[in-house]
């Protein structure tokens, strides 16, 4: 049986990084969606297996806590491991090194099964009870579980779009990583000038469809924190909580 924990390196190259040189968060969500793909793939629970099944995983909630962030011509290492098998859900946690393997950061997600036509969770230890051979419960994810995040209810969006096609993944509906590119489009680069992100969390509500007409609003609660709600006329569809630093 293969580890339960799967390492994966990634070269950051110069499209990756933003104007202060570093890779950005975004395309750190989309490190962590890739070894979350290839961990659940290795260990045939992945995308190919999931859709036999007339099934796929979906992404919940995820936090993700960066001490550094890795600029132009370096390495990420992403391990990645389950610790956590629930009725509806797993959890899944990643550690972030550098090239010299030196902890930058940590990550934390929530995966739900659904029924590819019903859109209905699946009772995941009755359908694959053989997840729980890969939970590893005993590496160490020090960053906090998650909290509510609350909705804002500001009457001016601070900005507004539309989904379209490069939105759209495989399961045809909008991409977990463009929710975080659009939130974070919110800010002006001065404040990527002066500050970094420290820690971003994201709860996924519903899913955007091609098409939908999006509005972003925003809540400055402290001079470092900031909730956003991404909101389809009425209904929030994800909200954001980011830390600077």
């Amino acid at each position: 049986m293969l580890s339960k924990t799967g390492t994966y390196k990634f070269h950051i190259e110069s499209y990756t990084c933003d104007f202060t040189g570093k890779v950005t968060l975004p395309i750190i969500g989309n490190f962590i969606l890739q070894a979350a793909t290839i961990h659940a793939s290795e260990r045939n629970f992945g995308y190919d297996e999931m859709s036999e099944g007339n099934a796929a995983w979906v992404l919940s909630r995820l936090s993700i806590q960066m001490y550094e962030y890795p600029g132009h011509d370096r390495d990420l290492i992403v391990e990645t491991w389950v610790q956590d098998v629930a009725r509806f859900y797993t959890q899944r946690c990643f550690r972030f090194l550098n090239g010299e393997n030196q902890i930058i950061g940590y990550a934390r997600s929530i995966w739900a099964a659904i029924d590819i036509q019903t859109r209905r969770p699946i009772d995941i230890p009755s359908w694959r009870p053989d997840l729980n051979d890969y939970v590893e419960e005993e590496k160490e994810c020090p960053i906090d579980k998650m909290s509510k995040i609350p909705s804002v209810d500001d009457t001016e969006p601070a900005m507004g779009y539309s989904v379209r096609y490069s939105d759209i993944d495989i399961n045809k509906h909008m991409n977990s990583v463009k929710y975080m590119e659009h939130a974070i489009n919110v800010f002006e680069p001065k404040m990527f000038e002066d500050k970094v992100i420290h820690k971003f969390e994201i709860v996924y509500l519903a899913e955007g469809q091609f098409g939908d007409k999006l509005k972003l609003y925003c809540s400055d609660l402290s001079d470092t924190e900031v909730l956003i709600d991404t909101k389809r006329c009425d209904e929030s569809i994800c909200r954001c909580r980011i830390i600077w630093k």
